[in-house]
């Protein structure tokens, strides 16, 4: 189930990044469930390589959000 809401989300991230619109900076949340659901996959396949590539995807969209969607929120 993880790694289908993982995919999906991760499409669409993509898509909305590609699209280049006002909206593609709410990308960062949506790859951020992404990678939230592919670290739980991982965990539960015991596949280290997944774990430290979604642990570092969470990291890049942790500061996508901090840089693109919190200076909006806080202005």
């Amino acid at each position: 189930m993880f790694g289908w809401i993982g995919t999906v989300t991760g499409v669409t991230g993509g898509i909305t990044i590609a699209l280049n619109t006002s909206y593609s900076k709410y990308a960062f949340l949506v790859f951020l469930i992404s990678s939230c659901c592919w670290l739980i996959q991982g965990i539960k396949n015991k596949d280290k390589a997944l774990i430290i590539l979604n642990t570092v995807f969470m990291t890049i969209d942790l500061i996508g959000i901090y840089r693109w969607i919190l200076p909006d929120l806080m202005a």
